[in-house]
């Protein structure tokens, strides 16, 4: 039917779409902010003779239609609104669905060439909600707005900036060397405050309230976001990016499904619907076991790792097993002949690949190895056999895909079928034939930059998918696929595990070990390797968790030699990739650790399965009050860690009701690193001054007649590791699962009486009485072990 407005909603949408104008307004049915008000609707594209033009809904035959919706989101209604009949040879198709029980609606954009020639797709908007063209943002009150920005990939900035605030960028003495791998080059920079862009979704929220926008597919484009923080109504434009493609004659091209969802604040995780969404639209691969903990090399040797170096390492792996349970051992940069060969070694490993990989399989752990497929050196064989294999830029030389080291690289060009089976067959030679079982694809980025390809109908993620893709198809389903400088929303599905933030270092803030003197030009980068950018990140990206794959933090480094950090900035990334729940992976010279510091990786292990939370994600840029909610063997508990990210020691307090407790409920309060205990009222309380950079770890739960858990120093989770605890009169068993180490901490239970006697297997146990009530049980056993306490 023809019309020129129409009103369509459900139990949360109110949603205004004027098909002649094409314009578009969203609110909520109980009319709370946000809302979105005369949005307009189009796209960027050039003619063959290279002249630029934009389109929107405006002019032509309009028409829609509705009909039922049932897709991996559930059921709804879908709405269709048409614009035929234009006089530019376009014709354009809106989709919007519309969710019985879902938040959120997800939209579409679909572009049919009915002229008699090609035309180059740019920028398709879904949604253009700037003053410029008449729409807004608009948010209760008129008070400060923020954007919560997610980058590119896990090494380009995430985390949230203020609306007094510009947009991240970099020293130009710095760009030559970091502009590619640390930004999106396809993105502009907001030049004026409060004017950010963003990859992939987003937050914009007030204090009381967001919007966030994103994509729910992310396999054919990559979707950007552009806002304006204007205080009470602001700008945004939600586009996806088709990057020139070419749309033949009756072709059709279709944009991503957008995705909107409006957010009541304070909420624990305000992302929570969009990541779930996104994993069952892409299918997520998300393993169900989690990962073992492993062993690398980088981040003490980095390309100085040599073979007998790796060996020394393997060797104190195997004989401190019983102290961590490594499971993979892999090796890192530092061992190709050139980037691009990676198949052919240095002389820093005579022996080849295939014989290391036998060296660690035969000590009975899986092998892992690194490399950069995509990159390619130009001094390699492979760019000087193959220099068609290579992105082009306009001018026919293949483009610098970012500064590794000592050369500037180039980047395959995934469109090519001949590239596509290099890459398949490079990665079955690696883990089919040599039996690597644990595969680090980085700086994958390279195969999505822009430039010129052989393929002229495939925009950049299609072309990056499909290298992903071989990746995949070479190694098999059962080898383990850790991405790292990857794109994030073309990924999903493929990889197993993602980096998620800046390379970590063994200093704080970015220092160059080598040229100490540019230490105070780039310590303010926010993407150079360092600790603090690093924890910013597995932080704000806590979300993705066990959604789309399992987070990797990046290295845990707890050595007291070759490194600037202090023991309290240890102490909270150990205490952060603890409760965060991601990848275990220890890089320090494991033949120098001393056993204390073992003992600390230890803790960790093995992996749970759990997924931690920040609740302060919307209010800083390095979240300080981070959650892990659990449940087990009846018993609930959280174990909670703030931090101290200032450049001084603070006092710090806790309020407890923001944790979920009634005011006034009394509540055991476990300090994990001071082992120490108290009873406290819910409300809020003082935790004293935190060091610079340091947190206080705490294990809360309800104070009970039972017998209760109120402390564990045995593993990180405090509680996860036992497997059953059952109460039979004044009797309590525990017991616990195999760390496959030999555990060594310490219980602390309270108990309606006191307690008489305490064993562990056949052996009696020794207890304290620390307070009322309170008694610790020092443990130290091997496999399985069964607990038995009784009081009177």
């Amino acid at each position: 039917m023809e019309d020129e407005g129409q009103i369509i909603e459900n139990q949360i949408w109110r949603i205004s779409f004027d098909s002649r104008s094409g314009r578009i307004s969203a609110d909520r049915r109980d009319n709370a902010a946000p809302s979105i008000a005369g949005a307009i609707i189009g796209l960027s594209y050039a003619t063959p003779d290279g002249k630029k033009r934009t389109a929107g809904f405006a002019g032509g035959k309009t028409g829609s239609d509705g009909r039922p919706l049932e897709d991996v989101h559930g059921r709804g209604r879908q709405y269709r609104f048409i614009s035929s009949g234009r006089t530019d040879g376009l014709e354009l198709a809106y989709l919007i669905n519309l969710y019985e029980d879902r938040p959120f609606l997800l939209m579409r954009l679909e572009i049919t060439n009915s002229s008699r020639a090609a035309i180059c797709l740019h920028d398709l908007h879904l949604i253009q909600a700037e003053a410029a063209v008449g729409g807004s943002v608009n948010f209760a009150g008129g008070g400060t707005l923020n954007f919560f920005k997610v980058g590119w990939h896990d090494w380009v900035y995430s985390g949230l900036r203020q609306s007094k605030e510009r947009d991240v960028n970099s020293l130009l003495i710095m760009r030559p060397f970091i502009s590619k791998q640390l930004y999106n080059p396809a993105l502009p920079i907001g030049r004026r405050r409060g004017e950010f862009w963003g990859d992939g979704w987003g937050l914009l929220a007030d204090q009381s309230s967001a919007l966030l926008a994103g994509f729910a597919s992310t396999a054919d484009q990559f979707g950007v976001l552009h806002v304006n923080c204007k205080a009470g109504a602001a700008d945004l434009t939600l586009t996806a990016q088709a990057d020139g493609v070419l749309l033949d004659p009756g072709g059709t091209f279709k944009s991503e499904w957008g995705y909107l969802q409006f957010i009541d604040l304070p909420c624990s995780d305000p992302a929570a619907d969009y990541v779930q969404a996104v994993a069952r639209q892409m299918k997520a691969r998300v393993p169900a076991v989690p990962p073992p903990a492993q062993w690398t090399h980088w981040y003490h040797f980095f390309q100085s790792i040599t073979a007998d170096l790796f060996i020394a390492n393997l060797n104190t792996i195997d004989s401190i097993r019983e102290t961590i349970p490594f499971k993979i051992v892999q090796l890192d940069d530092g061992y190709q002949s050139a980037w691009g060969d990676w198949t052919t070694c240095n002389a820093k490993f005579p022996r080849g690949l295939a014989h290391l990989s036998d060296s660690i399989k035969e000590k009975g752990f899986t092998s892992g190895l690194w490399l950069a497929p995509f990159v390619v050196d130009p001094r390699s064989k492979t760019a000087q056999q193959h220099p068609e294999w290579l992105v082009k830029d306009k001018k026919g030389k293949p483009i610098v895909s970012g500064y590794f080291y000592d050369f500037y690289g180039h980047a395959l060009d995934l469109t090519q079928p001949d590239v596509l089976e290099h890459v398949r067959s490079l990665l079955e030679t690696i883990a089919r034939k040599w039996g690597y079982g644990f595969v680090k694809t980085d700086f994958v980025y390279s195969g999505a930059l822009p430039g010129v390809r052989q393929n002229p109908r495939m925009t950049r993620a299609q072309a990056f998918r499909k290298g992903m893709e071989a990746v995949r198809a070479g190694i098999g389903e059962d080898t383990f696929l850790l991405g790292c400088g990857c794109p994030f929303g073309p990924a999903v599905g493929i990889v197993d595990a993602m980096r998620i933030g800046p390379d970590t270092a063994p200093n704080w803030t970015p220092y160059l070990w080598s040229v100490k003197w540019a230490t105070p030009i780039i310590k303010s980068e926010q993407s150079i390797g360092s600790l603090r950018n690093n924890i910013r990140h597995t932080l704000n990206l806590s979300t993705l968790h066990q959604q789309w794959w399992w987070n990797d933090p990046d290295c845990l480094m707890v050595r007291n030699y070759d490194t600037t950090l202090g023991d309290d900035e240890v102490i909270s990334n150990l205490s952060l990739v603890g409760l965060s729940g991601g990848l275990l992976i220890s890089s320090d010279d494991l033949t120098r650790l001393p056993v204390e510091r073992q003992k600390l990786v230890a803790l960790l292990t093995p992996l749970m399965g759990v997924s931690g939370r920040p609740l302060d994600l919307l209010e800083r840029e390095m979240a300080e009050l981070y959650l892990l909610p659990l449940t087990k063997n009846g018993m609930s508990w959280q174990d909670v860690a703030v931090f101290n990210w200032s450049k001084s020691a603070e006092e710090r307090s806790l309020d407890l009701t923001r944790l979920g407790y009634e005011p006034g409920q009394m509540l055991h309060i476990f300090d994990f690193w001071l082992k120490k205990h108290s009873l406290e009222q819910a409300g809020r309380i003082g935790l004293g001054a935190i060091p610079s950079h340091g947190c206080r770890m705490l294990r809360i739960c309800r104070a009970e007649e039972a017998p209760t858990l109120v402390g564990d120093t045995i593993h990180i989770t405090q509680g996860y590791e036992l497997e059953t605890w059952k109460v039979a009169g004044k009797t309590l068993e525990i017991s616990t699962i195999d760390l496959g180490r030999r555990a060594q901490g310490s219980l602390w239970l309270s108990t309606p009486g006191r307690l008489v006697s305490a064993s562990c297997g056949n052996a009696a146990l020794n207890f304290e009485k620390e307070n009322d009530d309170i008694y610790r049980l020092d443990l130290d056993f091997r496999g399985r072990a069964v607990i038995k306490i009784q009081w009177e």
